[in-house]
């Protein structure tokens, strides 16, 4: 009986004879005896008698009976069960075994479904009415299953209804006191956490009580439209010496959690909504220690590790010279990026190789994996633990208390509790001898995640990790089925051991191949949506960068971190650091072959559309997940969100939720920012135009763009340049064409106004075609579109686009053009109401 429980005919390749060996080898027998052989060779070239070629087909036999067939090639039983249909012996159809798995993953996605419809939803459902449908669903489908009627359909669709109430009851138990406007207040709290970044420590703080001008308050209590918060985050000077567990008293600038930068851009106040922070802000000089009591267990545990992780560090950066092959290993040993520098961080980003920096599932596995490696080869050392004891589930407990560990020193961040689960579901399977790494334990370590925390399905590293795993696992699972099929599983006993080497190293470099493609695809889709960047040149990166990463940093990093208490770090951490040197010249050297070499660019795009993102998404599992032609229903969705990318274009205005900031686009089909320095709005606003952030200097706005005094200013914007409107007016004048293919003019341009006072209105009302202000503009202003007041203040961040049409008015009203630049659309990036975590927001 093969691998998919069908039985081949007779003599075929691969099918089984009786006596418990495949044809093939019952032939080669067959034969040798006929030329007078009484043996036949072993993998060393050497005769082997009756005996061995006898334990060969007792050890085939088995094989067999563990896919489900006897040392006779037939069924066990009479029947094959595939679910809930029972086939008869011989049925043509074959059981596979990645369809088999699949039911859970299936119910996944449609759990995840659910949670993205009420995350897009425009206002906030009713919670009551929610679970009214579910349960009227699940009563329906209940009778359904009475019936034996229940199908496919109804477990997605009670799967969908289940994400949906899921999110709403996580969204209304997060809910936390936030401010609504900015203040600054004295406070006394405890550290909860406290964090390292590039620009220096900050604080989440458990505030305890708040002193307005001499008044004490406690969190929760109405303040300023909003209520105090019981959780803030605060940025502190770096000499300031402060640790999780200690009293603070400080005086702060407390904000509201901002909101988009733009439309569809990262949401700072819907992550800080779920963590419960409800400000953040800056202290004014170093925080003073109080004595608040003693911390709880948990403080003090984390305090603990903290210490640990810190004299980790402190001992890397005292061993290895000063560099970014030092900070690049405190990154990997104990999760702080805080001292590695912008320029490695681009270098590995641009390279594809900046998957290194999360500590995640590879990390995991090296570590893990080298921790039962190692214990394997102890009790493997030992003739009386390799007898009575189960080696490989003794090894599988040690590398979870490793992968444990790991997860502690590294700060368990999300991403490493995500592969740190992943992890401990294959060690518990081989404990429980079981397999771990399939379809069906990732989809339970997804499911249980997002029962956790259905917020997690938006976030960047999420996606990336599960839709490169569930990739990696579906496509190697089809390799490996696909192989078996065709009997390419048996051992070899010709050939020596230069050949078997190559053939060793030939698999080696074809796994790397397929797993740095198909994890490029799958992370480089959402990568492309939420950051607009790829890496062209990803593929080779991986390809000469794992190799090392792989067998000389990670190895020499979790041997440095078992010496380290013995004081013999030195040695692995400086092959580490030489490693990490390489890997860093290799990205390099792959950035500059792509940029001057080849001229693939840096790999910056204009990010594809959420409706195109999830369409590829949906292309891409439908490829590597269904089976035979089924495949081909992945095509439609990945050629629709081809289209969708091929006909989306970058905003041409972009107004920042505080309604200071501007980008609009220029004559030239450049966007210029109306901002002295650069920061987190220009990087998106430039990430959006597919843009890298040293654009800013060349693209800030001229002063042939804008006129601003007292009372406000008022901006040219002019829409890109469409080819079909130069078709268009072609046979209307040929001034207008010469303009447009020269790059000087698009059209007339369109005049915005941004009024701060109200005399302003006068004016800018009867000039300008679009007003944009958070006053009150009187009803009878005349500009043709007008976002002012409650509306352009509940909206946020404001995103434009703007067109060119045909000017149908008078001579007088027009003036000398033929065409006119009007606004095609807006989109703004809160929805009206509010959702919860959008809630006073600016």
């Amino acid at each position: 009986m093969t691998a998919t429980g069908a039985d081949p005919p007779p003599g075929s390749d691969g099918s089984v004879v009786p006596g418990g060996g495949t044809a093939a080898t019952a032939q080669s027998i067959k034969g040798r005896r006929a030329d007078g052989e009484t043996g036949v060779k072993d993998d060393a070239g050497q005769r082997s008698g009756p005996s061995n070629r006898r334990l060969r087909q007792i050890l085939k036999a088995f094989q067999d009976m563990s896919r489900g067939g006897s040392a006779s090639g037939r069924p066990l039983y009479g029947r094959e069960e595939i679910g809930a249909l029972a086939l008869p012996p011989g049925s043509k159809l074959r059981r596979n075994p990645l369809q088999e798995e699949q039911g859970l993953l299936w119910v996944s996605f449609a759990f995840a479904f659910g949670i993205l419809i009420y995350m897009v939803l425009p206002e906030e459902p009713n919670s009551a009415a929610l679970g009214a449908v579910f349960l009227a669903t699940l009563v329906w489908i209940g009778r359904k299953m009475g019936a034996g009627q229940a199908g496919v359909g109804a477990t997605l669709l009670l799967a969908v209804l289940s994400g949906v109430l899921v999110a709403s009851l996580r969204v209304t138990l997060c809910e936390a006191p936030r401010l609504y406007e900015p203040r600054t207040l004295s406070l006394e709290g405890r550290v909860l956490e406290r964090q390292e970044s590039a620009r220096g420590p900050r604080l989440v703080l458990q505030a305890l009580s708040y002193n307005d001008y001499g008044k004490l308050r406690a969190p929760g209590e109405p303040f300023g439209g909003g209520r105090l918060p019981e959780t803030i985050r605060i940025s502190i000077p770096k000499a300031a010496v402060v640790r999780t567990g200690d009293g603070v008293n400080l005086t702060a600038r407390l904000f509201p959690p901002s909101g988009p930068a733009r439309p569809g851009g990262y949401d700072f106040s819907f992550w800080a909504y779920f963590d419960g922070i409800g400000a953040t802000g800056f202290s004014y000089g170093a925080p003073e220690l109080v004595d608040l009591g003693q911390a709880s267990h948990w403080l003090r545990l984390k305090r603990h590790l903290e210490t640990v992780r810190s004299g980790i560090g402190g001992r890397i950066r005292a061993v290895l010279p000063v560099g970014d092959g030092a900070e690049l290993a405190v990154a990997l040993l104990v999760g702080d990026r805080s001292g590695l520098s912008e320029e490695a961080e681009d270098a590995l980003r641009a390279s594809g190789l900046a998957h290194v920096l999360a500590i995640s599932g590879l990390h995991m596995a090296l570590f893990a994996g080298g921790a039962f490696g190692v214990a394997l080869l102890l009790l493997a050392a030992s003739v009386t633990a390799a007898l009575k004891l189960p080696s490989h589930k003794v090894a599988a407990v040690v590398a979870l208390l490793a992968a444990t560990l790991y997860l502690a020193l590294s700060g368990a961040s999300v991403a490493t509790q995500r592969s740190y689960m992943m992890i401990s579901l294959v060690f518990l399977g081989l404990i429980v001898s079981r397999k771990g790494l399939t379809l069906h334990s990732v989809a339970l370590a997804g499911l249980v995640l997002l029962l956790l925390a259905p917020e997690r399905l938006l976030h960047p590293g999420f996606q990336m990790s599960f839709a490169a795993v569930i990739c990696l696992v579906a496509v190697y699972g089809a390799w490996r089925m696909h192989r078996d099929e065709r009997g390419t599983f048996q051992l070899r006993t010709d050939g020596g051991m230069i050949r078997r080497l190559l053939s060793y190293v030939a698999r080696a470099l074809a796994g790397l191949l397929v797993t740095a493609l198909v994890a490029g695809v799958a992370t480089g889709v959402v990568g492309a949506h939420h950051f607009g960047r790829i890496a062209p040149m990803g593929l080779l990166g991986n390809l000469l960068g794992m190799p090392v990463f792989t067998l000389v940093i990670m190895p020499m990093g979790v041997l440095a971190l078992v010496l380290m208490p013995f004081g013999l770090a030195a040695l692995p951490l400086k092959l580490m650091e030489a490693g990490l040197e390489l890997l860093l010249a290799i990205a390099s050297w792959t950035i500059d072959l792509g940029t001057d070499g080849l001229g693939v660019g840096n790999g910056h795009l204009v990010p594809p559309g959420d409706l195109a993102t999830l369409l590829l998404i949906i292309g891409l599992f439908l490829v590597v997940l269904a089976r035979c032609w089924f495949r081909l229903a992945g095509v439609p969705a990945l050629l629709l969100a081809t289209g969708l990318i091929w006909s989306e274009r970058p905003p041409d205005v972009q107004v920042s939720a505080s309604g200071e900031r501007v980008a609009i686009r220029g004559a030239g089909g450049l966007l210029y920012i109306a901002s002295r320095r650069a920061g987190f709005e220009t990087d998106i606003w430039l990430q959006a135009e597919g843009q890298a952030q040293v654009a800013f200097q060349r693209q800030k706005m001229t002063p042939d763009q804008y006129r601003c005094d007292g009372m406000g200013c008022v901006y040219q914007a002019y829409p890109p340049e469409p080819k079909r409107e130069l078709r268009k007016v072609a046979s209307e004048t040929r001034r207008g064409i010469e303009q447009r293919v020269s790059g000087t003019s698009t059209g007339q341009p369109l005049y915005i106004a941004m009024p701060k006072t109200p005399q302003a209105f006068s004016m800018d009302c009867f000039l300008a075609d679009l007003v944009i202000t958070d006053l009150e503009v009187p009803d009878d202003c005349a500009a043709e579109i007008v976002i002012a007041g409650a509306e352009r203040r509940g909206a946020g961040a404001l995103s434009l686009w703007l067109e060119t049409v045909k000017d149908n008015r008078t001579s007088q009203e027009r003036g000398s053009g033929l065409t006119r630049t009007v606004v095609d659309h807006w989109i703004a990036a809160k929805s009206r109401p509010a959702r919860p975590w959008h809630k006073g927001t600016p």
